[in-house]
């Protein structure tokens, strides 16, 4: 069973030179079917080596998708780092592990292997973990597009006795709030709806609600009609993000600032 084991293992690992050091293939593949690799760079001055991907790893996983600069995704990137004892080279694009002894170098391109296989779960974020992703983008670029000029409140109710919270609820002085409903589901938007109708009719309490949508697909076009209807705005994140949030800016202020 041994020798079974090593086989399925190594048979498939090819390694040839190449001018930095040696080229190693494994019998792993990546989410784009292309074999896992990795260089084994060195020995440096001080007859030590490292370990290298070939600098693509981290942009085919932005390129699936993943932003990397999403606080989620950011923090499950730099654990993963951080527990497989590696660094990445912003400059570069390139994964590296610190310089190693030629004793360890065997264990650490198995962790290092392991870590590239690892990355790749950040392409599959469950849908939990997408719903954050969105939220977390839509309010950091709403935030910091808006910034010190309004008063900003979030996950509180438009108005006493209004059952569905806001994510968002933004407010400059001599203007009607503001409320954003960030919204990936037909739900998220009926809440909205609702909380504009309960802020007309029964609170009466003066608020503009929109409902942020993540993309063009949110919701059917049913819906999209009864809901552009009754709420300020349908704004969509999705592959236009900047002008999505212009579009929240004229409603708080009244015009493009």
């Amino acid at each position: 069973m041994k020798d079974e084991l090593c086989k399925a293992f190594c048979n498939e690992l090819a390694i040839r030179d190449v001018p930095v050091g040696l080229a190693v293939s494994t019998a792993f593949h990546l989410s784009d079917g292309d074999p896992l690799g990795f260089y084994l760079v060195g020995p440096d001055g001080a007859g030590r080596y490292r370990l290298e991907d070939d600098g693509n790893t981290v942009a085919l996983i932005e390129a699936a998708g993943a932003d990397l600069d999403s606080q989620t995704r950011a923090d499950a990137f730099d654990a993963m780092l951080s527990e497989y004892g590696a660094r990445y080279n912003q400059d570069t694009g390139e994964l590296t592990t610190m310089p190693l002894t030629v004793d360890v170098v065997p264990q650490a391109s198995l962790r290092f292997v392991a870590l590239l296989l690892r990355l790749q779960d950040l392409i599959l974020l469950t849908p939990e973990r997408a719903a954050s992703t969105f939220k977390e983008d839509a309010t950091r670029a709403i935030k910091n597009s808006l910034g010190s000029r309004v008063s900003i409140r979030e996950n509180e109710p438009i108005a006493p006795g209004i059952e569905f919270p806001a994510d968002i609820i933004l407010e400059v002085p001599g203007r009607d709030p503001v409320a954003i409903f960030l919204a990936r589901s037909e739900q998220r938007v009926l809440e909205a709806v609702i909380a504009q109708m309960a802020s007309l009719y029964e609170a009466q309490s003066p608020c503009s609600v929109m409902a942020l949508l993540e993309k063009e697909t949110t919701i059917p076009r049913k819906l999209l009609r009864h809901a552009a209807n009754r709420l300020v705005a349908l704004p969509i994140f999705e592959g236009d993000e900047k002008v999505a949030v212009q579009r929240i800016e004229r409603e708080v202020f009244g015009q493009r600032t």
